[in-house]
């Protein structure tokens, strides 16, 4: 029980955050509840596939990417 009232407080503080940034309450909600945020919070590596920091060879190519946080829907 103790464990479930520590969830909803952090849970709480996050959405409090999330209007600050400016948006609803609803919204944040909506976020902090989406599955695809949920998915990546219990897959053991979230981070897997999205950055490639391994010391290899490129064959003398090097690869930059920049991901625009405003326009991207992902």
């Amino acid at each position: 029980m103790y464990r479930l009232l520590k969830v909803l407080r952090e849970e709480a503080g996050h959405i409090l955050s999330l209007t600050k940034l400016g948006l609803t309450p609803r919204q944040a909600f909506d976020l902090i509840s989406d599955s695809l945020v949920g998915q990546a919070q219990t897959e053991d590596d979230p981070g897997e596939g999205t950055v490639d920091a391994s010391d290899q060879l490129e064959e003398g190519e090097a690869i930059t990417w920049w991901n625009n946080i405003e326009k991207d829907s992902r």
